[in-house]
């Protein structure tokens, strides 16, 4: 069936939702966040409230089935959200339904959906499966989307109908067409909340926006992208949405804020916030926090809160690493701080980063070894070349190369494909050993109070492969 009507009556949202990959949350219900948030503005907004909105998510990586459900739907617009799990399977839908349903407005959003991105090898051809690109927050630019769409002549292609949308990028048979900066929302608390609104699961673990953007722009981390809203939700609009939480009878709470201490005005409306309802004190809090800007303030709110997970980023330990890599970081107060979290936090989690360009097995076994010090868990990421990080801002000289699907390096200055490998190999090892736990590209030890053996990561490794091993790299 191939719709030819140019009316808008039925919108499609579709997600991806993966499966938990983390020892900590296994077994929660973790779904996707941000496409309920477009959800919660297009069901708010006043001229598209007599369309139709269908979340498609089929929790799993069924083409067949997403194509059969967005058939049978026959939207006139879908917006995809595309993460790094998602892209290949969501790409592949797109590229059908396209195909089947010709006039139906395909937009991407997310993390992943990006022009670099598509422009790589697997995803080349855009312009045969998607109209529009969003790089940004998407909330009001789909609800520009929807209403251009409808506004549109049928004499007008759709791609010239999109092109009085800020903020959009379009491809064309000559490239990619931005249509203008979009400034970045002005008040926050406009923004429709899918939880004050009932539009979230029942009895998922929560999530908790306070506000965007980052302060820092760290070259491996997609956080601190410059054109990103740098305002915060008001306590009146963060108390809401603790209220809403309380309702849904959340289990735990996801902080999804860069950190819960790098925007001062937004800590200090959720610190209020949470005083004025007293949820987080009976759930769980998970969050992360930056070391070296941690005050009384926060350990107080910490202490108030109930069990709390703390991610604490300090991926490398070396000082000329970070200053390439654009993170601040006070060495110093790394230690003094993870004293200050430990009687406030059930699980404090230390997390680095093999692979990183310019780094070294040598550097990052002298990371790990400090990290493993420390009375707490640690979590090793093997290092991914993210859009907006890495794949954009990464310098020719390091010649980076990186696995298309996954965006894992697989080689750079300071890391040869096989020691990248080996480290693999050597971690999955030590983990395991030792009572820890191994995703795909994560690795994690218990602190050192309930390790079964004691590492052993010494820089005289060799794999048992010794053919092409480190050693003869």
């Amino acid at each position: 069936m191939t719709s030819t009507n140019p009316k808008l009556s039925r919108i499609a949202l579709v997600c991806l939702t993966p499966s938990v990959d983390s020892h900590e949350h296994q077994g929660a219900d973790l779904p996707s966040y941000g496409v309920h948030r477009v959800l919660a503005a297009v069901v708010a907004h006043p001229k598209l409230s007599d369309v139709e909105v269908q979340l498609i998510d089929l929790e799993t990586e069924d083409v067949n089935g997403y194509v059969d459900d967005l058939i049978a739907f026959d939207p006139q617009i879908i917006g995809f959200s595309l993460f790094v799990w998602s892209m290949d399977c969501l790409v592949q839908v797109a590229r059908r339904i396209k195909k089947r349903l010709p006039h139906c407005a395909i937009v991407f959003g997310g993390p992943s959906a990006r022009p670099a991105v598509l422009d790589m090898p697997h995803y080349q051809n855009a312009i045969d499966y998607v109209d529009a690109v969003v790089t940004r927050e998407g909330e009001e630019t789909f609800c520009d989307i929807a209403l251009a769409v409808r506004n549109k002549l049928a004499t007008v292609s759709l791609s010239d109908g999109l092109q009085p949308v800020p903020g959009l990028d379009l491809p064309t048979l000559l490239g990619w067409q931005n249509t203008g900066f979009r400034p970045p929302p002005s008040n926050l608390d406009s923004i429709a909340s899918p939880y004050q609104m009932g539009l979230m699961s029942y009895q998922s673990v929560g999530y908790l926006e306070s506000f965007r953007g980052c302060p820092m722009s760290c070259t491996f981390c997609e956080w601190g992208a410059k054109d990103i809203s740098k305002g915060c939700f008001s306590e009146e609009y963060m108390t809401r949405e603790l209220e809403a939480l309380q309702a849904n009878d959340c289990p735990a709470v996801f902080n999804v804020d860069a950190g819960l201490n790098l925007n001062k005005a937004a800590f200090r409306n959720m610190a209020n916030a949470e005083k004025n309802v007293g949820f987080l004190k009976d759930s769980q809090l998970w969050c992360e926090i930056y070391p070296s800007m941690i005050t009384d303030e926060h350990i107080e709110f910490l202490g108030q809160c109930g069990p709390s997970y703390l991610g604490v980023g300090l991926q490398t330990f070396n000082p000329e690493l970070l200053k390439r890599l654009q993170r601040p970081y006070g060495r110093e107060k790394f230690e003094p701080a993870i004293e200050k979290l430990l009687p406030v936090a059930a699980n404090i989690e230390v997390q680095i980063i093999f692979g990183l360009p310019t780094d070294t097995w040598d550097g990052f076994i002298e990371t790990l070894s400090f990290a493993l010090s420390l009375p707490v868990t640690v979590r090793v990421y093997h290092c991914l070349v993210l859009p907006d990080a890495l794949m954009t801002r990464g310098q020719p000289e390091w010649e980076m190369k990186y696995e298309p699907y996954t965006l894992s390096m697989q080689s750079c200055v300071g890391w040869t494909e096989t020691q990248l490998l080996d480290m693999r190999d050597l971690m999955t090892r030590e983990t395991r050993l030792c009572g820890g736990t191994a995703g795909d590209f994560w690795w994690s030890f218990p602190p050192p109070n309930k390790r079964s053996t004691i590492p052993d990561i010494s820089n005289d490794f060799v794999p048992a492969a010794i053919a092409g091993g480190r050693k003869s790299a």
